[in-house]
């Protein structure tokens, strides 16, 4: 038994102005995208933990190690949670 795909109009409009289809949207701090894939959200957390990480990298030798924790709970530990 074969299945059949339905025909869908993909353009959507609200009282004769087009609704453009987004190819991924934030909601509640996630990043989803039109595959329901984590990998938009994992660039973007990358990223800020790369950016992090640099700043802890670049103070490590200018101040103390219970400064540089401060700075990671502030900055690292709040992107994770």
């Amino acid at each position: 038994m074969s299945k059949s795909k339905l025909a869908v109009d993909e353009h959507i409009s609200y009282k004769d102005n087009p609704i453009n289809i987004a190819s991924c949207t934030t909601f509640l701090a996630l990043t989803l995208d039109s595959t329901l894939s984590w990998k938009t959200y994992i660039d973007q957390l990358s990223s800020e933990l790369n950016s992090a990480c640099y700043v802890i990298r670049s103070l490590k030798s200018a101040i103390s190690t219970s400064k540089l924790r401060t700075i990671y709970f502030s900055y690292v530990h709040s992107i994770i949670a």
